[in-house]
């Protein structure tokens, strides 16, 4: 997972695997102590973990949070601060069994990456960026192991391998000076991650690295742009832009196509329309594709929204008011979602970014309304850019 500050009017077209990357800067100023955290036990069983970025009305706190979130049986929902006091925590990676996080009032090189145990809610730090070996400006990432006892850790132009327990740590593999190799999933076959510039839509390749020997492995040369991928690794979505008279064709082109790749390699166009942005929240292991389709600059259409993608076609399930309603989402099963709603728009003197839990349209051929399905989770006010930077559904609730 990429975490942290977005980037110029990008922040919704790069929000890929999980959400925009974290750019650290190189510093030599140490950050003070960070007090104590208090235990607050996540409910349980923990279903996802979230990330938000809070600017306040007024006075009170701003910054990175992360929450912890329980939802049973059909749509009961319990959503709670994961550790307090309220400090600057920014997601990095989750699993069932430990959440890791990077703590500090900037993302810069003192700031320390943290592992939170949710059954116990002990932490302990594996050392401040600059003692990993990553000093460099530039996008961070981390995934961690199948079984959880291995984080793989991007940035700084290589690959570390930090073992949760003992924090002992190993470059895995480098890449160009250039280029960040950002870890995107921990699958049987390898770490899949991608070459990326330290700013831009897409990249310079998908690659697989083994973590036993670091080895290399090209999967295809990029650009990918706007990539979402499975949690196997099985099916990817990126966009592209088909020359229809809309937007810019050099840089930063219009995103108004979704192309979805599957396990043989074959690519599947899912949907293109002039005028349009499209931007992939999430895939499935089955070829389920949630997307939002949005305007950067032509008022918002009737056709502007939340859509599901099942077999190549389709189906709006929400619709959209303003540019960039609709935030970071994942699949919860194959009938429900989790989905962040901005509500205010940008600007606004006051906004408030919802977590919501709705029940998916699928098996149909036309566009379906599946407003009247939401569970709120979380009402999180503030100024923009309150919002949602990151969601993980944890494996077991997958």
């Amino acid at each position: 997972m990429t975490v942290g500050v977005a980037m110029s009017f990008l922040a919704l077209g790069l929000a890929a695997c999980n959400a925009t990357p974290t750019q650290h800067s190189a510093s030599t100023t140490v950050s003070p102590p960070s007090a104590p955290a208090v235990q607050t036990p996540c409910p349980e069983p923990v279903t996802a973990i979230f990330g938000v970025r809070v600017n306040p009305v007024g006075a009170g706190f701003a910054g990175d949070l992360i929450h912890c979130l329980s939802v049973t049986g059909e749509a009961t929902i319990n959503d709670r601060l994961m550790e307090w006091p309220p400090q600057n925590r920014q997601l990095v990676a989750a699993d069932s069994r430990s959440v890791v996080e990077l703590e500090g009032s900037s993302a810069d090189d003192s700031s320390t990456v943290v592992v939170f145990d949710l059954a116990s809610g002990g932490r302990r730090s594996l050392g401040t960026l600059s003692q990993l070996g990553i000093g460099d400006p530039g996008p961070l990432g981390g995934v961690l192991s199948p079984d959880g006892t291995q984080l793989a850790i991007g940035g700084g132009h290589k690959l570390l391998l930090v073992q949760v327990q003992s924090a002992a740590v190993q470059t895995l593999a480098t890449v160009a000076g250039d280029r960040w190799l950002m870890p995107l999933r921990w699958t049987t076959a390898g770490i899949l991650a991608t070459k990326v510039g330290y700013e831009g839509m897409g990249d310079f390749g998908l690659v697989k690295v083994d973590p036993a020997s670091g080895t290399i492995s090209v999967l295809n040369q990029g650009p990918n742009n706007q990539l979402a991928i499975s949690p196997s690794g099985r099916f990817f979505a990126t966009t592209a832009h088909v020359d229809l008279g809309d937007g810019p064709t050099v840089r930063y082109p219009w995103q108004n196509a979704i192309d979805l790749t599957g396990p043989d390699g074959t690519a599947t166009r899912i949907i293109t329309e002039k005028n349009h942005w499209f931007t992939p929240l999430d895939v499935s292991d089955d070829g389920l594709v949630l997307f939002a389709s949005d305007s950067q600059t032509d008022p918002v259409a009737a056709d502007m929204g939340i859509y599901v993608a099942k077999g190549g076609h389709p189906t709006q399930q929400l619709s959209s008011s303003f540019s960039g309603e609709w935030g970071p989402a994942r699949f919860l099963d194959a009938s429900r979602v989790l989905v962040s709603h901005l509500k205010g728009g940008t600007g606004a003197s006051e906004t408030s970014v919802d977590l919501e839990l709705y029940r998916l349209c699928v098996d149909t051929a036309a566009a379906c309304d599946i407003s009247g399905t939401r569970t709120t989770a979380m009402v999180l006010t503030g100024t923009w850019p309150t919002v949602v930077t990151s969601i993980v559904v944890l494996p077991a609730a997958a």
